[in-house]
């Protein structure tokens, strides 16, 4: 599809033959030509936000521009485009990310809302749609495909079957379903799934894939149910399988993850890949603002040993030809000017950053007046009337005194893997809960369903050492609430706190909060300017450390602990799930 459907062809033409002047010509440039894969010297000349002459050798243009740029030797390059990312993990609201975004080269993104969609329903959605029409980059949205993720292991605050999905696919900005991450239900043809992706299928729209360790006739089912992406390959040989059976990957190096390591080792040994694009999947306002965007990604690759120009090339040319962004993604006649120019190829922030011909940033700072912000949904979104006193966060136990067999969940991030040992352990009951005040090595993790069901889950944890608790509405995908505790007094406080304020996350020592980073978008967003946010966040990381000395690693592990489509096992409202079968497991032993 042409994302500039209004061009003027024969003004176009006309241009591109010196019969009428340009707006632009970028002089004395480095090209960049990600279609060719070589570097060289030549001048750009743009109309009506087009791309209408490239010219070199020092050939001078027929007729002046109304304007001209002296590159001074700098490459010229296309702008960037995220193949997948959520907004919401940048706990910014869209127009805000897309100002901090598009400083580091950033000029398209495509957006799953899947957490607010899960969250606030078809609203959500259409306060992202509505938001991110304000934002400097061009942000186009798919419809969350799984909400809640997996039906029956978790409760949301929204559920959507097909004709939700038609709705959203039938509105502006809305370019097709967004990761389609219930594999199982894909290659097992259960109807809902089915019936979502056969909305997409009709309209002809992007099946946006999710498939973490799928392989052999599952991975075949699973394209032949129609999916043609997938950023979640960890293993080279992963890679591999799935560029052979002519998936899209989407390489990432985001706040909660990184492929890089895999895709790059998988890629070394194929000969092509033109399949292989970038994106950010989750990027958290302070790591946006320090480390950048998907220049950080590309940087990652480069680092990883990946040629400079080819990790351009698949976020600016191969990123474009996966969406069929016909006008998107080079430096060429015909396309839109969306350009960047910078210092050094692999990931520097741009000296200056042009969308559709117009300046928008230079030196790391946004050009012109921006709009006011779009009016926020005012509504507070943590509803938990099971959270009465400390006691709702103390493990009941199926005996009054002695002791019972009870799951010992382990948290590390490197556990959460396919064929995960499910561990028990015997523990203490007094007064008919379990005891932990004689295992220091254990702490408590609890996730409340926070849309009025009243449902909960506590387990024993492992590898979480803090003193007191801390909280956060930001639990994918459900975005239940999460508190991770050593004492039930921290616990309730924290609970309590993210109530009254909305939600976002809070730290308790002694049974009194001593930070709070309140989202109060959904729980999961804040209306700040990306440097004011990441001012909140680093002192609430401080906060966290004071706590806990894995505080580093902590907040990434919360936010995945209720992820009921990952492999390992896993902690919903609704029980303990094994993500390899999708089936509860019993959190006492029989």
């Amino acid at each position: 599809m042409f994302v500039k459907k209004d061009k003027d062809r024969a003004r176009l033409v006309d241009a591109a033959m010196g019969r009428i002047p340009c707006d632009l010509s970028f002089e004395n440039a480095k090209l960049v030509n990600v279609v060719t894969g070589e570097i060289y010297d030549a001048a750009v000349d743009v109309l009506d936000g087009v791309i209408v002459r490239v010219r070199e050798d020092g050939r001078k243009a027929a007729v002046p521009s109304r304007e001209s740029v002296d590159c001074g030797g700098r490459y010229l390059m296309p702008g960037y485009i995220d193949t997948h990312m959520h907004v919401e993990s940048t706990m910014m609201v869209p127009e805000n990310f897309g100002k901090q975004a598009i400083l580091w080269g950033t000029t398209t993104a495509v957006t799953d809302p899947h957490e607010i969609g899960n969250v606030m329903g078809v609203d959500g959605v259409a306060f992202m749609l509505e938001s991110a029409l304000r934002s400097p980059l061009r942000q186009y949205v798919l419809a969350p495909s799984c909400v809640p993720s997996v039906p029956g292991l978790e409760g949301a605050g929204a559920a959507f079957l097909a004709p939700e999905i038609a709705d959203l696919l039938d509105r502006d900005g809305v370019i097709g379903v967004a990761e389609i991450m219930d594999y199982i239900g894909v290659y097992n043809n259960d109807p809902r799934m089915r019936a979502i992706i056969e909305e997409g299928l009709k309209r002809g729209m992007f099946l946006q894939g999710h498939s973490p360790s799928v392989h052999g006739d599952e991975l075949c089912a699973y394209l032949c149910g129609g999916p043609v992406s997938c950023h979640e390959a960890r293993e080279p040989q992963e890679v591999i399988e799935k560029l052979r059976l002519g998936m899209h990957i989407n390489v990432k190096s985001s706040s909660l993850s990184d492929t890089t390591e895999a895709v790059v080792g998988g890629i070394r040994s194929l000969p092509w890949n033109d399949n292989v694009s970038i994106c950010t999947d989750d990027v958290h306002a302070s790591d946006l603002l320090k480390e950048g965007h998907i220049s950080h990604v590309v940087n990652v690759c480069v680092q990883s040993g990946l040629d400079p120009l080819l990790a351009t090339r698949f976020a600016t040319y191969n990123a474009a030809r996966e969406y069929h962004f016909d006008d998107l993604g080079a430096i060429a006649p015909g396309y839109l000017a969306d350009i960047q120019l910078v210092d050094a190829l692999g990931g520097a922030m741009p000296y200056a950053v042009y969308r559709e011909g117009k300046l928008v940033a230079r030196e790391g700072k946004l050009v012109g007046d921006a709009p006011a912000l779009a009016a926020y949904p005012q509504v507070n979104t943590v509803n938990i009337p099971q959270i009465k006193s400390p006691d709702d966060f103390r493990l009941a136990a199926p005996v009054q005194e002695g002791e019972a067999s009870v799951i010992l969940f382990d948290t590390r991030r490197d556990a959460m893997r396919p064929g995960q040992p499910l561990v028990y352990g015997k523990l203490p009951v007094k007064d008919g809960c379990v005891d932990l005040s004689g295992h220091p090595e254990l702490t408590s993790v609890c996730i409340v369903n926070r849309y009025g069901s009243g449902d909960k889950t506590i387990v024993p944890a492992l590898h979480f050492e803090l003193t007191g608790a801390v909280a956060s509405t930001i639990s994918h995908d459900s975005h239940n609430l999460t508190v991770c505790y050593s004492d039930p007094q921290s616990a309730y406080a924290a609970a309590k706190e993210l109530e009254r304020v909305g939600g976002g996350m809070c730290v308790a020592r002694d049974g009194k909060v001593i930070a709070t980073l309140p989202l109060p978008v959904a729980g999961l967003m804040s209306p700040l300017p990306c440097k004011e946010l990441a001012e909140q966040i680093d002192a609430f990381g401080e906060a966290l450390a004071s706590i806990s000395k894995n505080a580093d690693d902590m907040l990434l592990r919360i936010a995945i602990l209720a992820l009921p489509v990952r492999p390992g096992y896993i902690i919903t409202d609704r029980g303990v799930v094994s993500g390899d079968t999708q089936r509860f497991v019993p959190v006492f032993e029989k």
